[in-house]
């Protein structure tokens, strides 16, 4: 009988490793988990493959909740998508632009504190009031109307737009803070912006002028950088919200937590998910202090300092390893997007108990209409559970996946991508 000079390398290797150990729902720890550690519990994956019956793309730019927390709005690179169950999307009005989006392609979304839905693209703004559409796109007024980012700060809303710095709606007043002035900032482009809410302060990532942050939204505001181009952490280009209070800044190699009180703490590097080369795209956190990490490589979970999870498409993520966004919502579902795909994986923490802090709510009149659409007929979505999640193999699934999985830990160890 003639032998494969690699296969029996890999069974040897099986033999003698360690670096991979199955668990009951199919994953394997990582070589420097602890057995034990950390138990995972079972989870389902929920998978929607775009089309005129589900989202319409799977270019996913932003992501809120709906106000009454039991849906999601998603901002795409094809309309305004919800879902509540089921699934609609808004277009352009090309016969009424007050009834309808004025571009497919939008960047950002944010509910003011009066319920109105902002919507930001690529040459202005939109704000729907349940009913129709204003909009404004006036380059006098915005300076640069390609809005970056969208953020409510209390009863403002703060407009990132272009390299033209910051914007403040304020009672029906706007505001632009003009970079490299006596009284402005120090920067010209926004990435990213989020509120710390346990410090009530607005954080900011910009393209190549640090980190920043405003502690006070009312006149004269001031932007204290907290980190330089040069400095340690004046690389990370990306920030996200920890509803434990403070934010995580990252880039594509590196996390970090930041607060007022306590700092920069680092919290992880690529190396510490995997020995693979790969880089961070995308970061959320539940309220239960849980990271999901989104990579080039699949979903990284990280719990108790260390790496709880790996969901690819051994897991049921869909064809592509390759996770552009990650984003916790209300009902703590993490919905991510691939190529080809959106879904979410969703698990039950047995024992946990949510991690409450206070958050700002809008006051909603409650005769206040809101985004409310009438949703097409919907296919049934895929549905994958633990136990049948990557069962390409078949009836012998429960025998090949933990083997499948343990040569996937063994190659990453050796520097080998499959």
């Amino acid at each position: 009988m003639n032998s494969n000079p690699f296969s029996l390398l890999i069974l040897i290797l099986l033999i003698l490793s360690p670096a991979a150990v199955a668990q009951p729902d199919g994953t394997a720890l990582s070589p420097t988990d602890p057995v034990g550690k950390t138990t995972p519990v079972p989870f389902t994956i929920t998978l929607f493959i775009p089309s005129s019956n589900m989202i319409h793309s799977d270019q996913v730019l932003d992501q809120i909740n709906t106000l009454d927390g039991k849906g999601v709005l998603f901002g795409t690179s094809f309309g305004l998508s919800e879902y509540n169950g089921t699934w609609s999307t808004r277009h352009i009005n090309r016969d009424n632009i007050s009834e309808g989006l004025m571009d497919e392609y939008i960047t950002s979304i944010e509910f003011d504190y009066e319920g109105d839905l902002w919507i930001g693209y690529s040459g202005g703004i939109q704000i729907y009031n349940g009913i129709f559409y204003q909009t404004l796109r006036d380059q006098q007024l915005f300076k640069d109307p390609r809005i970056q980012d969208l953020q409510r700060w209390h009863d403002d809303m703060w407009v990132a737009t272009g390299n033209a710095g910051l914007h403040r709606f304020r009672n029906g007043a706007w505001t632009w803070f003009q970079p490299m002035t006596k009284n402005g900032p120090e920067f010209y482009e926004v990435r990213e912006m989020v509120m710390d809410t346990h410090s009530d302060s607005l954080l900011l990532a910009t393209a190549d002028n640090g980190l920043w942050i405003v502690k006070s939204p009312d006149d004269p505001v001031v932007f204290e950088q907290i980190a330089p181009k040069r400095g340690t952490y004046g690389q990370m280009t990306h920030v996200k919200r920890d509803p434990m209070g403070g934010v995580y800044f990252f880039n594509d190699t590196t996390v970090v937590h930041y607060s007022p009180d306590a700092g920069f703490v680092p919290v992880l590097t690529a190396r510490d998910l995997t020995f693979a080369d790969i880089e961070i795209n995308d970061l959320s956190v539940d309220r239960y202090g849980t990271i999901y990490i989104a990579t080039d490589d699949a979903i990284f979970i990280w719990k108790n300092d260390q790496v709880y999870r790996r969901l690819s498409r051994f897991e049921g993520i869909g064809t592509s390893e390759v996770v552009r966004t990650v984003t916790v919502d209300s009902q703590n579902r993490v919905w991510f997007s691939t190529a080809g795909h959106v879904g979410y994986y969703h698990e039950e923490p047995d024992g946990q108990s949510p991690i409450l802090v206070e958050t700002t709510v809008p006051e909603i009149t409650p005769d206040l209409p809101v985004f409310t659409p009438t949703p097409p007929p919907v296919e049934t979505p895929a549905v994958i559970t633990d136990e049948d999640a990557g069962s390409r193999t078949g009836g012998l699934a429960p025998v090949l996946d933990p083997i499948i999985h343990a040569i996937q830990a063994i190659l990453a160890k050796l520097g080998i991508v499959v």
